[in-house]
């Protein structure tokens, strides 16, 4: 495996998870505020769950787009993470990029339950009993998986330099902070933060890789 290659491709797809985190932030937005596009905790009625979807299906549509390519982008990310890290701990770095595929598929499970929902509103059938909590419990087995992920790869990254020793705090704050969202749901929205921050982290950290012989 040429790994310059592997680091290479990590690198442009830590930006294009960027870019959509950041089209998903702020590109996409619901004329009505108090509405979620993508609620992954019961925090509301039945009725606050399927507005979105039933109101604003082509809006939903466009967010999932820029998810799923968000879902895509990070997976190649851990793919990345898992080249750094193998050659210091085998069995960590499998078990960061296991943990991370179930992360991706969980978060493809939740968003392909939305983007049924958001083509099934188009076509006028309008959601009144969504497939609750099932879709909750995949929302929540998405999020652990990517604490596991990121507390593997954390606890064995590089620390020589500064950069290594910031992406380790960082990798290993998330899962910290994530599971006192469990806790403390407030928290919850705020966990997207550390991949706003770690993405760019990450795509300098791979370049760096690529012009090391």
């Amino acid at each position: 495996m040429d790994r310059k290659v592997v680091f290479q491709a990590a690198s442009v797809s830590s930006i294009i998870a960027l870019i959509s985190v950041l089209v998903m932030g702020f590109g996409v937005s619901l004329p009505d505020p108090t509405i979620e596009i993508q609620p992954s905790i019961p925090n509301g009625t039945v009725e606050d769950f399927v507005r979105a979807t039933n109101e604003y299906p082509e809006l939903v549509l466009q967010f999932m787009a820029a998810d799923s390519l968000f879902i895509l982008s990070y997976l190649m990310v851990f793919i990345g993470l898992h080249a750094v890290v193998v050659g210091r701990a085998y069995t960590f770095a499998w078990l960061g990029l296991l943990t991370g595929f179930l992360t991706a598929s969980m978060d493809a499970i939740e968003n392909a339950y939305l983007i049924n929902y958001a083509l099934l509103a188009k076509l006028g059938m309008l959601l009144f009993e969504p497939d609750l909590p099932k879709i909750y419990t995949v929302a929540n087995l998405k999020w652990m998986a990517a604490f596991a992920t990121l507390y593997a790869f954390g606890l064995v990254w590089p620390r020589e330099s500064w950069l290594e020793r910031i992406i380790m705090i960082l990798m290993l704050l998330f899962p910290l902070f994530g599971v006192l969202g469990v806790t403390i749901p407030g928290l919850v929205p705020y966990r997207g933060l550390f991949f706003f921050v770690g993405m760019p982290l990450f795509a300098w950290y791979f370049r760096r890789l690529t012009h090391q012989k």
